[in-house]
């Protein structure tokens, strides 16, 4: 069961909701406006690169702690 993102076409209020179905009619928990199902990004498992998304080549600098 996917979490989908919402922005109220009245209130402008975003949230997030479990949605049980393709055909769940989801209404603004706030105002009961219609809503608008927004395009959400994602993650995918973990990476241990530290440089995030830095270009390649670039990357944090040393410690000069140690």
């Amino acid at each position: 069961m996917p979490i989908y993102e919402y922005n109220c076409e009245h209130c402008s209020y975003k949230f997030d909701k479990l949605v049980m179905s393709h055909n769940t009619d989801v209404k603004c928990p706030l105002c009961q406006g219609g809503v608008k199902k927004l395009m959400s990004t994602f993650s995918v498992g973990h990476d241990d690169n530290i440089s995030g998304n830095l270009p390649p080549g670039v990357g944090p600098g040393m410690c000069t702690n140690c």
